[in-house]
């Protein structure tokens, strides 16, 4: 007979995840009464995903943009589209009677939803299940993300949020499989290097998701900057610890193949398309992304009157924009933002690699994913969005460790 408190046990993070994604779908679909969508570019993104439905590709012209003239597309893979058109082609399959239109309705939540699954990952990863799940919970509520994916909303904000999540979790897993158990069993090239066959097959999924992300969205070096960041940070942890540089490469290699093998894949998907210019285009992204505001042609840039590509303000202005409670009453209540619960995951992390050496991967990870998006947001409140994931895992981070405390799991702060 099946033990069912030692099943729940092993296997509640599974029925907890499932239960956090129907509920975002839920709450985000919750009287959608309407028999249309909710704003402009949400058909544009239907008249693009109801053209492949009925030709195949997307057309190379379009007369309805920059009127009279039209606009001419290059070839370009367009995921977002070309994913919204072929789901909603398969799920007709088995709803005979849908429409493009409605589907839409869906396709945003559900993209949303699927947030926790990869967040689930990190948040595991980096500490434990509860703070997985907590993760999981935290990035699909969360207020911005709940805005961006509204049912019946089906811009390009949910992939965009999405895809990140997901390059991140693949390259956790393909740089935590550090013990090959069976590493004699191994030959050739993966004997040689000192990785498996699934840590490579991790390790080109990051890149294939490296391109897809390059293809979605402008801000694409964003996440490059991140994983490439926290490498060169491991890099120089590792040789403050070692300081032997061959000993430093030895400690680092399967770091290095996994991002090397990453780095690669995602370049021979994007260069074809983008041609030598993405590789400098990645390095100086995040210096010329204002440029995207600039008026030096005949139509008019709608980005310079977009609320969301203004400055925010200050510091304050910055944290508020994380947060759902106003801080205007009750200025102290932004001791207790996700922001300051991040702050102080933050250094509960310093201290505990400090006093025991433990989470350093975390703390770099997580320290670098949180500077990023501040310094983008200094140039446009916009970007707090990209506050959402680290903040999610470090606030999961820090309730998880006051419930180990509490139960006794672990018995100090530093533990």
């Amino acid at each position: 007979m099946v033990d069912v408190y030692s099943f729940f046990k092993k296997y509640w993070p599974i029925f907890a995840i499932a239960a956090i994604m129907l509920l975002g779908i839920y709450v985000r679909t919750l009287d959608y009464r309407w028999p249309y969508l909710r704003n402009i570019d949400s058909y544009l993104f239907y008249r693009q995903m109801d053209d492949i439905t009925k030709g195949g590709p997307l057309p190379d012209y379009d007369p309805l943009i920059l009127a009279p003239y039209g606009h001419h597309y290059d070839f370009f893979p367009w995921p977002y589209q070309y994913l919204g058109a072929y789901s909603y082609m398969f799920t007709k399959l088995f709803i005979p009677g849908l429409q493009l239109w409605q589907y839409l309705i869906y396709f945003p939540p559900f993209l949303a939803a699927l947030m926790a699954i990869p967040m689930y990952y990190i948040g595991k990863t980096l500490y434990d299940r509860k703070a997985g799940v907590l993760a999981a919970f935290f990035i699909v509520f969360d207020i911005a993300i709940m805005g961006r994916s509204l049912g019946g909303d089906p811009d390009s904000d949910a992939i965009v949020m999405l895809l990140p999540i997901i390059i991140i979790a693949l390259f956790l897993m393909a740089y935590k499989r550090t013990e090959i158990k069976k590493l004699g069993e191994q030959s050739g090239i993966f004997k040689k290097i000192g990785v498996d066959k699934t840590t490579i097959i991790l390790s080109v999924l990051t890149g294939v998701f490296f391109g897809i992300w390059a293809f979605s969205w402008s801000g694409w070096w964003y996440v490059v900057w991140l994983v490439t960041g926290f490498v060169i940070a491991r890099l120089i942890f590792n040789y403050i610890k070692i300081r032997k540089p061959k000993e430093v490469f030895a400690a680092s290699k399967l770091m290095l193949v996994v991002f090397g093998i990453s780095m690669l894949v995602y370049m021979i998907i994007a260069l074809p398309i983008y041609g030598l210019n993405h590789i400098p285009a990645t390095i100086t992204g995040p210096f010329t992304f204002g440029n995207i505001k600039a008026e030096n042609w005949e139509f008019p840039n709608v980005f310079v009157s977009v609320a969301e590509l203004q400055e925010p303000g200050d510091a304050k202005s910055i944290i508020q924009s994380t947060s759902a409670i106003s801080f205007d009453q009750n200025p102290l209540a932004m001791l207790v933002s996700p922001f300051f619960l991040m702050i102080y995951c933050l250094i509960y992390l310093i201290y505990s690699y400090i006093k025991k050496r433990q989470h350093l991967d975390t703390m770099l990870l997580l320290v670098m994913w949180f500077i990023g998006p501040f310094i983008a947001t200094m140039a446009a409140v916009r970007f707090s969005i990209l506050f959402s994931a680290p903040i999610a895992i470090g606030s999961a981070i820090l309730l998880a460790k006051f419930y180990r405390m509490i139960s006794g799991e672990d018995k100090k702060f530093e533990d």
